[in-house]
């Protein structure tokens, strides 16, 4: 059965189509402007790890390569020469969304890899959990054959792209396996937090903090963007992509950001606290290496990003 529209409706679903890009995209602008003076005081100058180097790889690809989004969706045209365009910037779009979401994965498998101290247990538990559900993503998309069901007049409507119902479901159903991966990154660190209960302090605090905070907003992000997959018309299907991609940047940003805090990283004598060599030592959740500390004085002191 074959989805139509009339001009207007596709001229409204563009318009709200190219909000979902720009104020996205405010956001990400505003966030940098915001934390550019603490990223100067806490990144620039250090040397470059594993934890800085994706920290600004995801930083700045994020803030420069949504521009090329902003394009595609403010180019709407329906001359045929412009055809060839807009299908680069619509492979571009796809692969965009991907490496954002790989960043993402990655970085947060290195947080939480710290913060199991390296533990090769935990270390292959991601692995396979992350790997299925990116294999899982791809044999959704390469399977089933797709039926065109857009009338002309949505197909070739520029640089703006409709998606068919049944190619919708099946990114639906690719976008689920993000969310799975947030849910086990969630219970990763919750479970770790829970052993850590005796020793409440502020890098605990933080880990919860953040990983609430994070955990919340991705799933609200994700499943906005499966909604749009299933239930929206052909412009609007995953017009939430680009929220999420920006979500997920934006928040991990800040998370690496807060692991800079002076105050986590050098706790003040007003808050003793001494290992035993019993005890788990003070972790970061950024670096890839387990973190060396100390015991001083009554102070302990986190090193992030060996």
């Amino acid at each position: 059965m074959s989805e139509t529209a009339t001009e207007a409706q596709i001229q409204e679903a563009i318009y709200l189509s190219r909000i979902l890009i720009l104020v996205p995209l405010t956001v990400l602008v505003y966030e940098y402007l915001l934390t550019l003076e603490y990223e100067a005081s806490t990144f620039w100058g250090t040397r470059l790890t594993w934890g800085s180097f994706f920290f600004y790889l995801n930083r700045y690809t994020s803030l420069f390569g949504t521009l090329p989004i902003l394009i595609q969706y403010y180019s709407t045209t329906t001359d045929p020469r412009k055809q060839a365009v807009c299908q680069a910037l619509r492979r571009y779009h796809q692969y965009f969304a991907l490496l954002s979401q790989v960043l993402v994965s990655v970085m947060l498998i290195m947080r939480t890899l710290a913060l199991y101290q390296r533990n090769k247990t935990v270390l292959a538990f991601m692995l396979v959990v992350t790997i299925g559900a990116f294999i899982f993503a791809v044999v959704i998309l390469l399977s089933g054959n797709d039926v065109d069901t857009l009338a002309p007049n949505i197909a070739a409507f520029g640089c703006p792209e409709g998606t068919s119902r049944a190619k919708s479901l099946r990114l639906a159903g690719a976008w689920s396996g993000m969310l799975v991966f947030d849910i086990m990154i969630f219970s990763l660190t919750l479970v770790k937090a829970f052993k850590m209960n005796a020793r409440r302090g502020d890098l605990l605090t933080l880990l919860v903090r953040d990983g609430s905070i994070y955990f919340g907003l991705m799933v609200i992000g994700n499943a906005c963007n499966i909604g749009t997959y299933t239930m929206s018309g052909p412009f609007l299907r995953g017009g939430a992509t680009t929220v999420t991609n920006v979500v997920s940047s934006v928040m991990i940003s800040r998370l690496m950001l807060n692991l800079r805090d002076p105050k986590i990283r050098r706790p003040q004598s007003n808050n003793p606290t001494r290992l035993s060599s019993t005890e788990d030592p003070v972790i970061s959740t950024v670096s890839p290496y387990a973190t060396e500390y100390t015991t001083t004085n009554t102070q302990w002191t986190s090193v992030l990003d060996d």
